[in-house]
């Protein structure tokens, strides 16, 4: 991607006070007219009715609460919730509550420990000493949030430490039932308050749904403010919906409805189906499906794969509870992705007209509005696709949301942290696609004075150790100017690949998955 060799533009940056040591910066203002948050309230009041307990939290106790409260924070960032069913694995990217974690914190891992990485993040970019906490190995099934449950040792350790301290704030990647179920374990045990700094799990559940989210989307915005959208309970009706498509487009996506990365896609030229007869769709989709290894699927997303798209904007909210205000923008920026199936592999500050940044946050607030007045609390973003050749007329395209902590937020919170504003120190986020060096040690090496360090306001910041095979080493660069901070980014994907065949960012324009 382009960009222009300028300082990001700010919006009159207002902060925002919050708990712990996460910084709110509202970086493009929006206020909704009165008859804009009647139709929300209308919505909101349709949905509760249709779903009673969808914010429901009291089968995990009365000592367990959404937002901030008093003592540290324990950060679980387990990614099994939004990985396949059967395919759950450690990730390095746990590792990324170091970027939000600080002193006298605790974060539970799954993977191996990193010595040198928790180093860094302690001596190199000064974010404090933290406590890791490690599920014994004996305990072998369920998310990391339910293995540290079965950990008695682990969960008596948070539970004298929130005694003590008052509470305790469990900061998740996801609100999941089994985050929850862990801090009301730990409340209980402590009799004292614990707060989940994320909505409650029926709340979490919809909100990543692919198909609810288009639904509600749809219902907020309009039909025009999505792609060609349905929604496929069977194989049959799977094969009708693809068929209808193909006479009308080129590629058509299905989609796992909560699956995150490129594994919950897949992308299908219309022609090779267009002219088939429905039972031979339907066995070209069987074996797409088996190939695949979705165990399960039903129900499936199924929406046109639309082009051209000149840009993929994702919107980076905080959603506050509803008597604190309205969700607040912190940033608009370009997604960076690979692939048929568009994998993120970074991120960028958005280079829009003004008009299209503010109708972008604009209808992304009234989203996050409505998921606010459902219980919603905490990080989210949505991502969207601008299509047409030209962002100032494309049309505005809504894709997914993201209730979760994600590939965007968290540098993004990090660079607040780090600099005080991301804004004043634009960034460029790589996950890259070729693998660096395998020990951590060696990319701290190969970067050598690239590297930022605390006091500065240029360099690259690693947001995790890899997974010890050179794979997983996401990290951000920063620089004057995003356009700075994109070749930054380029040159140190290229030293991290040994100069061979570098992850250099991506220029694709598809929809994020991840």
């Amino acid at each position: 991607m382009v960009q222009p060799d300028r300082p990001v533009a700010e919006h009159g940056s207002v902060r925002h006070p919050l708990g712990g040591r996460l910084p709110v910066i509202e970086h493009v203002p929006v206020r909704l007219d009165p008859s804009e948050l009647e139709e929300v309230d209308r919505l909101a009041a349709r949905i509760r009715a249709e779903v009673p307990g969808i914010a429901a939290a009291s089968m995990f106790g009365d000592r367990v609460r959404a937002g901030f409260g008093a003592g540290p924070s324990l950060f679980v960032h387990d990614l099994s919730p939004v990985q396949l069913a059967g395919r759950w694995t450690p990730s390095p990217l746990e590792y990324r509550g170091f970027m939000l974690a600080g002193e006298g914190d605790f974060v539970a891992l799954w993977m191996p420990r990193n010595p040198a990485f928790e180093a860094y993040c302690r001596d190199v970019l000064g974010l404090g000493a933290v406590e890791v906490l490690r599920p014994a190995a004996k305990v072998r099934r369920g998310a990391l949030a339910a293995r540290v449950i079965q950990d008695g040792g682990l969960l008596t350790r948070l539970a004298d430490v929130a005694r003590r301290r008052g509470g305790l704030n469990v900061q998740p990647y996801i609100g999941s039932g089994a985050v929850w179920a862990l801090a009301g374990a730990i409340g209980e045990q402590a009799g004292v308050t614990v707060h989940v700094v994320a909505p409650p799990p029926g709340v979490t559940r919809r909100v990543n749904d692919k198909t609810w989210f288009a639904r509600q989307a749809a219902e907020l915005l309009g039909e025009r403010a999505l792609p060609d959208t349905t929604v496929a309970h069977s194989m049959a009706a799977l094969a009708a919906r693809v068929r209808r498509l193909a006479h009308d487009h080129d590629r058509i996506a299905i989609k796992l409805p909560s699956a995150a990365g490129g594994e919950g896609n897949a992308v299908l030229d219309a022609a090779c189906v267009r002219d088939l007869p429905l039972a031979a769709v339907r066995e070209t989709l069987r074996g797409l499906l088996r190939r695949l290894g979705w165990p399960r699927p039903f129900p499936l997303l199924v929406s046109v794969w639309e082009s051209p798209v000149c840009t993929t904007p994702s919107v980076q909210l905080w959603i506050p509870h509803a008597a604190e205000g309205l969700p607040v923008v912190e940033g608009v920026f370009e997604q960076q992705v690979c692939g048929p199936t568009g994998v993120f592999t970074g991120a960028v500050p958005a280079d829009l007209p003004e008009h299209t940044a503010i109708r972008i946050a604009r209808e992304a607030v009234l989203l996050a509005a409505l998921f606010q007045r459902l219980g919603y609390f905490g990080r989210c973003s949505f991502d969207a696709i601008l299509v047409g050749a030209d962002p100032a007329t494309a049309e505005l395209h809504w894709i997914e949301c993201n209730g979760r902590w994600g590939g965007t937020s968290i540098p993004m919170t990090l660079v607040n942290r780090l600099t005080g504003d991301w804004a004043e120190t634009p960034f460029a986020v790589v996950a890259p696609e070729q693998p660096g060096p395998p020990a951590f040690d060696e990319a701290l090496e190969r970067m050598g004075d690239r590297l930022f360090s605390a006091g500065r306001r240029r360099g690259v910041v690693f947001l995790s150790p890899g997974d010890g095979t050179g794979r997983g080493l996401a990290f951000l660069a920063l620089a004057p100017t995003a356009a700075a901070a994109c070749r930054d980014a380029s040159e140190a994907s290229a030293i991290l690949a040994d100069g061979a065949g570098g992850a250099r960012m991506s220029s694709a324009r598809q929809p994020r998955v991840a």
